[in-house]
């Protein structure tokens, strides 16, 4: 960044001083531009300021990796951990530090308190699993997923996109009704099965298991997903059956426009197929 631009990213920052909203978003904007040592102290007073110590703790660390201080960045976490106790994201961000330091005992320890705190959480599991390849094979790290989805929706659903992968399609269902089956009143494991399904081609597989698993409480993006599917394959009477199951459904602005719009397309489907 020339000059100019980095003292106007310093007005910014004094600016947004005493606001952590503000100088949080500043200090995330800055880093993905690899800014991290222009905005190191404004994310050591962010962790003084914020409300939220864990949020404050995690964006410190994460500028701290920025500048390659690594062990600074792992300190910061300890001692948060140590003084607040952990979770999910703080543990998950040890991770790639225990990584760096060459730590793989560190790394499975972070990782498994990560997902102890939260079976499904995305980046671990994600992240995780590329370690496991790269560290062993994908064979290891398939088994390593596996071992996750005993009690993860979203590890059975990374198993379901990898048999895709693979072209296994029945597999791969198999893998998703499992995971709805999971929890079967969480709209994540539906929505994320139906999501791949479809974009992988697979419409006909994608409508059957939402139908097969929707209710009420999945919330109305996986059936207008099986909606938008039905329209792809021409199955109009399909498709308004799967959106009149919408009726009552509690719906955000963003669903309600696209329902409002699939609704017309559904409608113009069955005039033209005479329904």
């Amino acid at each position: 960044m020339r000059s100019a631009g980095r003292d106007e990213l310093a007005e910014r920052v004094a600016g947004a001083w005493h606001d952590p909203e503000r100088l949080r978003a500043l200090v995330l904007g800055a880093l993905d531009d690899g800014l991290g040592r222009e905005v190191l102290p404004a994310a050591e007073r962010l962790r003084d300021i914020d409300g939220d110590p864990e949020r404050g703790t995690l964006v410190l660390a994460l500028a701290l990796r920025g500048c390659a201080e690594h062990r600074r960045a792992e300190d910061v976490l300890v001692r948060h951990i140590r003084a607040h106790g952990g979770s999910a994201d703080t543990w998950f961000a040890l991770a790639p530090l225990a990584s760096w330091r060459g730590s793989t005992a560190d790394v499975d320890t972070a990782l498994d308190n990560a997902l102890r705190y939260d079976p499904n959480h995305a980046d671990a599991l994600a992240w995780g699993y590329k370690h496991q390849a790269r560290r062993h094979d994908d064979a290891h790290a398939l088994r390593w997923l596996e071992q996750r989805a005993r009690d993860s929706w979203r590890a059975t659903v990374m198993l379901g996109e990898l048999a895709l992968h693979r072209g296994d399609v029945d597999a791969a269902v198999e893998r998703f009704a499992a995971a709805c089956a999971l929890h079967p009143r969480r709209p994540g494991p539906l929505d994320a099965a139906a999501r791949a399904l479809a974009a992988a081609g697979y419409d006909d597989a994608c409508a059957r298991l939402v139908v097969a698993h929707w209710t009420g409480s999945c919330g109305p993006w996986p059936l207008i997903e099986a909606v938008e599917a039905c329209l792809r394959r021409g199955r109009a009477a399909d498709a308004a059956l799967a959106l009149a199951r919408l009726r009552g459904v509690e719906l955000s602005p963003e669903a309600a426009e696209w329902t409002a719009d699939l609704s017309l397309r559904v409608d113009a489907a069955c005039l033209a197929a005479g329904i």
